[in-house]
Order: C-alpha cells, then sequence, then structure tokens
C-alpha cells in the first residue's frame, strides 16, 4: 500500500503561518496591541514547524513519485528554494525571539523588511511549486484538463527555471551531486 502525496496537504499550513505571522507584526506595529505581537512569534515558530514537516513530506514524496528527469529537475530547484526558505525562517524566527527577549511590542523596520523577503520567498515558492503540479503533473497523474495547454504552461516555468540555474549551480552544486548518489538524479518513468 503506497500513501498519497503528504506535501501537498502540509505546505499550505506554513505558507499560511507565515502570512498570518507577518500580518500580525503590521497590525502589532499600527495598534500597539501586545496580542498581536505574540500572535506574530508563535505563528512564525509555527510555520517553522510546519516547514519542517513540509520539508520531511516534500522529501518522502520525491522519494516515492514515478517523475521523469525533466520534472525532477525542477523538483530538485524547488528542494533548494525551499531549503534557502528554511534558513531563512530559522534566522528570521531566531531574530523575532531576540526581539520578544527584549520585551519590545513592535519590530524593528529591518526585522518587518526581512520579514517582508521571507513572506516574497515563500509566495514565490508556493507559486513554483504549484506551477510544478499544474504544468508537469508532478507528483500527480495528469489529466491535461488545465485552464491552458501543457505546452504553453511548462514554457513559463522552463523560463524561470532557466532564469534560477546561476544561483542552483552556484549554490545547490553540492547537494544536486549528493542527490544523484542517491538516486535522485534518475528518471524513474
Amino acid at each position: 500500500m503506497s500513501l498519497p502525496p503528504m506535501h501537498p496537504a502540509l505546505v499550505h499550513l506554513p505558507i499560511a503561518f507565515v502570512i498570518l505571522s507577518f500580518l500580525a507584526d503590521a497590525a502589532a506595529k499600527i495598534t500597539k496591541r501586545e496580542s498581536l505581537a505574540h500572535a506574530a512569534w508563535w505563528s512564525l515558530v509555527a510555520a517553522l514547524l510546519g516547514g519542517v514537516l513540509t520539508i520531511a513530506a516534500g522529501y518522502w514524496d520525491m522519494n516515492h513519485a514515478a517523475l521523469t528527469a525533466d520534472t525532477h529537475g525542477y523538483v530538485d530547484q524547488h528542494l533548494l528554494i525551499g531549503w534557502a526558505l528554511a534558513v531563512c525562517l530559522i534566522v528570521l524566527t531566531i531574530w523575532r525571539w531576540r526581539i520578544r527577549q527584549q520585551a519590545r511590542l513592535s519590530v524593528s523596520k529591518p526585522y518587518f523588511l526581512g520579514a517582508f523577503l521571507v513572506l516574497a520567498l515563500t509566495f514565490f515558492q508556493g507559486w513554483y511549486g504549484g506551477e510544478m503540479v499544474y504544468s508537469h503533473g508532478a507528483g500527480v497523474a495528469a489529466a491535461g484538463q488545465g485552464t491552458e495547454s501543457a505546452d504553453k504552461s511548462q514554457e513559463r516555468l522552463a523560463r524561470v527555471r532557466d532564469a534560477l540555474s546561476p544561483l542552483e549551480t552556484a549554490v545547490g552544486g553540492a547537494a544536486h551531486k549528493a542527490g544523484e548518489e542517491h538516486g535522485h538524479g534518475e528518471s524513474k518513468k
């Protein structure tokens, strides 16, 4: 008996908590309400913990999906972006914890900018994952019933992949090589 993909079921939680944390901090800054600052902190902690579960589920799903080599390339890039996002969430959580330890109600402008960048990266990662599913059928049995042709949607994702390739080469070359050693770079079709 094989499990259905778990990553799609979990991924929405850390996305929602990142959004909630950012919005709660913005509202706390405006209203000066301590309860909103507490909500921002705990939402960020929940986003980090949910992210850990989501990453684990992503690895599980990746290793159990029959991905083509082309789709696996997109999944590898999604994985690299996911790890970058996880590191950013860890840094942001530590930063937010320090603010909390100083008993400050409001966050600083640099923190708020950092939180906004994490929010933007979260949105990008969510979009990228959705594009893999809807344009390449990553993790699902593609039925060809989308709102646009597969070729058209795949072109859009290919442009993003090509734009990110220099970054992936610089940062993820070693990670990609390690993945190939474990059989992740092969087609399972």
